[in-house]
């Protein structure tokens, strides 16, 4: 039997039991829209959310699974991948991107260092996830203020939060052509109605992606990005335990990845070459005194859940997760450690769902987070830094008819501190107010008010140092540069107060869905004030000047890393200015018959400062289409994808140009193993090998998007 996105969306609840969830639906909402959203601790479906959510689970995540997170989700209306290589991705939401989106593993942080950079990864792995959740706009309410863009939470089964009385898992194998890439996972839980355990592992590796021909920023014409490799392999093991009062249980991950670093050369001779794919994936790359630079990545997590039912009397349930994360990303230059960084990170939250309160049913809550980063070697352009913070909340929510209401707020605390500077507290107030409406059982309107504040990132405010990996100098809002009457520039501390940066947004959505039909739009519009984004200065480093005499703070440009012999790197500023940002999301589907239907999407987003200029690094305008075919043992699709013109750009940018990309998918579902849920697919990716440069990427000169690729693979549900 196929794996059915039903039986996931249960398997990924974390709060009350089936029956509360299945009471707290409301009848005006369409059969098949089950899936439950556990990012929210009331038991929603997308259908019954306010804010606009996304829910990517059973067939459609397989086929979507890629090597990072971002590009699992790149193809999700409103969201984008910071594509800054094969190993490294991150989504974009609304534009929006680093420290403002919260990416999360069963609703904890993932406690790596990914949104400080983009060349760091994501640590998720969506081969053994059963949803992915998207919630797009402000989610400060539930997450804290590295939310204030949205929160993608990736959903697995590592603590079993029902009980299991049989064995099931999925085994999974695929290859791809445009990197050579091999790939195998498996995960499985196994129970007797009171213990239940759950173990997966994967193992991929991939060489250099190929594209089509171009020419780089350094006037090569090339047809692959070298040093895009990417390995990675790593395991869980997870137990709990169920009884009446609830459950309660523990997981262990261990994950390793290695990936190259486009862009990163260092001034090493340019007749070097990446000897990774050559020489068969060498266990060792640090053995390649010559070899480019590469990135190892270790990460060892523990976490924690269980759930007590109707522990006093009004309160229906309380949940509590907690994660445990040690980090550590090593920079690897020839046979030596170039950069490394670190981060030991510790999360706590408990939920309370009581009973109504004047008809009003809600959840408490309560944060606690810390985080203590270390950055040490040639680009440790941050100092060590300290993250505390701890906020409470409320959410409720109640039925007027057909006229639902929802209503939240937050408090937060933040404090941020490096190793010389120790800043004021933050102190961060975030409130929502959500209206739905069903006309009838095939169409709503939603409509949501949100308030949100964030806290800067350690990077936005400490940064001061060359970061090759985005082949930029950058400094954050705690320095400035001071220009001298020769034309050189001083680093300065700036003197100047850091302010909480504040974000007051709205949502509305129109959806319908019938037999034939699926409609669904979002319009926003976010009015951010103090917005903190990185300017790109026009200056480059080498106009820089550092002496004996600067401030203590200031960074410096130290000789090793000076001008001679290495190419002078863009200067870009951290700076706070008012912005907003508006735009759309749009899905739409129509069925002609059992067998064939159409299918469309677009979504755009303009982000510009309120005094005048665009933001830098906003994603494109696409507009994509796909038919589709179903027949009893399989499916096909073929698809178009628009990606437009982008002349909004900053100051120093440059206009990316508009390309398109056809794909295809056949999955083959063969019935002499239907007992065992097989699935066989293949997949073509830009099936014409067009070249297309991605407008958010830090590197979009030197790494286009992957040529002409064909994906075979097989799962297996048992």
């Amino acid at each position: 039997m196929r794996l059915n996105a039903i039986t996931l969306g249960l398997l990924g609840m974390t709060t009350l039991p089936v029956a509360a969830q299945q009471s707290s639906q409301s009848e005006s909402v369409p059969v098949g829209e089950t899936i439950v959203i556990t990012a929210n601790p009331l038991n929603k479906t997308a259908l019954e959310s306010t804010q606009p959510v996304s829910i990517i689970s059973g067939d459609e995540l397989q086929q979507k699974h890629a090597q990072t997170l971002g590009e699992t989700l790149s193809s999700e209306p409103g969201i984008n991948n910071t594509h800054y290589t094969a190993g490294a991705g991150s989504p974009i939401i609304r534009g929006l991107d680093g420290p403002r989106v919260k990416i999360t593993q069963n609703g904890l942080d993932t406690g790596d260092v990914s949104r400080g950079s983009p060349d760091h990864a994501v640590t998720t792995e969506t081969s053994s996830a059963e949803q992915i959740e998207v919630l797009r706009g402000p989610a400060t309410l539930l997450y804290g203020s590295g939310a204030i863009g949205g929160v993608i939470n990736v959903v697995d089964n590592r603590i079993p939060t029902q009980p299991v009385y049989d064995l099931e898992g999925n085994l999974n194998l695929r290859g791809a052509t445009v990197n050579d890439q091999k790939e195998a996972s498996y995960n499985f839980t196994a129970g007797n109605g009171s213990w239940a355990f759950y173990a997966d592992a994967h193992y991929r590796r991939s060489d250099d992606f190929d594209t089509p021909n171009f020419i780089n920023d350094e006037g090569e014409a090339v047809d692959s990005v070298e040093n895009s490799f990417s390995d990675s392999d790593g395991a869980t093991l997870g137990t709990a335990y169920h009884d009446d009062w609830g459950f309660f249980g523990v997981s262990y991950q261990a994950l390793y990845s290695e990936y190259g670093i486009p862009g990163h050369a260092h001034g090493h001779d340019e007749e070097h070459e990446d000897e990774h794919g050559e020489e068969e994936h060498e266990e060792d790359h640090g053995a390649e005194e010559e070899a480019l630079p590469f990135a190892d990545l270790e990460q060892q997590r523990w976490q924690i859940a269980g759930q007590l039912n109707a522990p006093v009397n009004g309160i229906e349930a309380v949940e509590m997760r907690a994660a445990f994360t040690d980090y550590q990303h090593r920079e690897i230059e020839g046979a030596q450690v170039g950069t490394q960084f670190n981060n030991n990170q510790k999360e706590l939250r408990v939920i309370a769902k009581h009973e109504p309160l004047q008809g009003w049913s809600g959840a408490l809550g309560y944060q606690w987070d810390i985080s203590d980063k270390q950055a040490f070697g040639a680009e440790a352009f941050t100092p060590d830094t300290s993250r505390r913070a701890q906020g409470v909340f409320w959410l409720v929510e109640q039925e007027f008819g057909d006229h639902h209401v929802d209503l939240g707020a937050r408090y937060e605390q933040t404090t941020l501190a490096s190793e010389d500077v120790r800043l004021d507290t933050f102190d961060s107030v975030s409130s929502s107010a959500g209206y739905l409406y069903h006309f009838d059982q095939h169409s709503s309107v939603s409509v949501n008010l949100s308030h949100a504040e964030r806290a800067p990132s350690a990077t936005e405010v400490f940064a001061n140092g060359e970061h090759f990996a985005t082949q930029t100098y950058e400094l954050g809002t705690f320095y400035e540069l001071h220009q001298e009457d020769n034309g050189e520039y001083h680093i300065e501390n700036a003197g100047a107060e850091v302010s909480t940066e504040t974000s007051n947004n709205i949502d509305v959505g129109l959806h319908f869905e019938n037999e034939r039909v699926h409609a669904q739009v979002n319009v926003f519009y976010n009015r951010v004030d103090n917005f903190i984004y990185e300017r790109f200065t026009g200056i480059s480093s080498d106009m820089i000047h550092t002496d004996e005499g600067h401030d203590e703070h200031a960074g410096e440009l130290a000789d090793e890393h000076g001008h001679e012999g290495e190419e002078a790197l863009e200067v870009v500023q951290f700076a706070q200015a008012d912005a907003e940002l508006y735009g759309y999301e749009l899905d739409l589907g129509y069925r002609f018959d059992d067998a064939w239907s159409l299918h469309g999407f677009s979504d755009y987003t303009r982000a510009k400062q309120t005094a005048g200029g665009d933001l830098p690094r906003i994603p494109a305008q696409r507009i994509g289409i796909e038919a589709r075919y179903q027949a009893q043992d399989f499916d096909a699709a073929v698809g178009y994808t628009r990606y437009m013109e982008q002349d909004r750009i900053a100051d120093n940018e440059t206009v990316t140009p508009a390309f398109g990309i056809v794909d295809a998918r056949i999955n083959y579902y063969p019935q002499m193993l239907a007992q065992y849920g097989a699935t066989v697919y293949l997949k073509g990716e830009n099936l014409t090998d067009q070249l297309g440069l991605v407008h958010s990427s830090f590197l979009k000169d030197d790494v286009p998007m992957p040529g002409r690729n064909v994906q075979l693979g097989v799962s297996i549900n048992f």
